[in-house]
């Protein structure tokens, strides 16, 4: 089969295309033909060994996958052959997704609908997922809650945005003006500010006519903490999935927070594994109800696994990069 691999932690020239044995499910696992997978920013950190995969290298790239269970090892009876799925987070303690086939804990295997596309629900997988988690289950999102999502438009703000929705929360987005912003509207948000602005809070504070911010879906914590801070609520929640430097408060901000009595959370993939597939079920149903849309910014092959992180990473790209692995 055709794999795209590491035999070293660096930048994207490390990756090379390869053909490899097929692998054999073993005890509680399951092999599935990828149809479809997707690029996330952890896919980075793990190349770069910012995040180092237990099985070391050589090692598979890629964490989601959307595909048809090809055979089954001992005493799986969760899923059978032919059973469509998709999944997330497995380049991290298993074989990554880069490839034609791969090997999966079957509990982190979630059915997906003949309704959703291969492409769709291999999009959707880590950024439903994330979003689901830092909202919902860390950020304790209530209905009738304020959310703010940054990054609204991307892969993973895209998702956030119509879960927030989906819950009942009135939503404020940050995108660039024009498409990704407009992009955000259509999604639920019920307003959107630009992220580049001198006075963010300022701007999130007059779209809400001064109402605080209950729970803030946050990518980079070190680029938006101050702002956040400002925007808060009594008992506002910051939920962070990332951050690119130092997080540090200026000023009166820790004092404010204080009197706030804010909350500052972190969730991680990494250590969500064990609720994955019971969230991909609710983020699957809600996909083939038409509840949740992903949008597809574009599509590339597995040799094309280094122009697909490049995509990634430009600015205003409007939801999530997918790979065709049949291409």
């Amino acid at each position: 089969m055709r794999a795209v691999r590491y035999h070293e932690h660096g930048d994207e020239s490390v990756l090379t295309l390869e053909t490899v044995d097929r692998p054999e499910p073993g005890p509680g696992e399951a092999l599935v033909g990828i149809e479809a997978a997707s690029v996330n920013p952890i896919d980075t950190y793990v190349r770069e060994g910012n995040v180092r995969p237990p099985s070391g290298l050589p090692h598979v790239g890629g964490s989601d996958l959307a595909g048809v269970v090809e055979s089954v090892g001992e005493g799986v009876t969760a899923v059978e052959p032919g059973d469509r799925v998709f999944a997330t987070g497995l380049g991290l303690f298993s074989p990554g997704t880069y490839a034609e086939y791969t090997v999966a804990p079957v509990e982190q295997l979630a059915p997906l609908s003949e309704a959703v596309s291969f492409e769709e629900g291999a999009a959707a997988a880590m950024a439903f997922s994330t979003a689901w988690r830092a909202l919902v289950t860390r950020g304790d999102l209530r209905l009738g809650d304020v959310a703010l999502v940054h990054g609204a438009s991307g892969g993973v703000g895209h998702a956030a945005v119509q879960i927030a929705a989906a819950a009942g929360a009135t939503v404020v987005g940050t995108a660039r003006e024009g498409d990704p912003a407009a992009f955000a509207r259509s999604l639920g948000a019920d307003a959107v500010v630009d992220y580049r602005s001198d006075d963010l809070a300022g701007e999130i504070d007059a779209a809400l006519d001064g109402r605080g911010v209950d729970v803030v879906f946050e990518p980079h914590a070190d680029a938006h903490l101050d702002a956040n801070l400002d925007c808060l609520s009594r008992g506002g929640r910051i939920v962070v999935i990332g951050e690119e430097g130092p997080i540090t408060l200026d000023g009166g901000l820790p004092m404010a927070a204080k009197q706030a009595d804010a909350d500052l959370r972190f969730m991680s993939i990494v250590a969500s594994a064990d609720d994955q597939a019971a969230i991909l079920e609710r983020v699957g149903d809600r996909l083939a109800d038409g509840t949740f849309s992903v949008e597809i910014d574009s599509i590339f092959g597995l040799d094309a696994v280094p122009e697909a992180l490049d995509r990634l990473s430009v600015s205003g790209t409007l939801g999530k990069v997918v790979l065709d692995t049949t291409l």
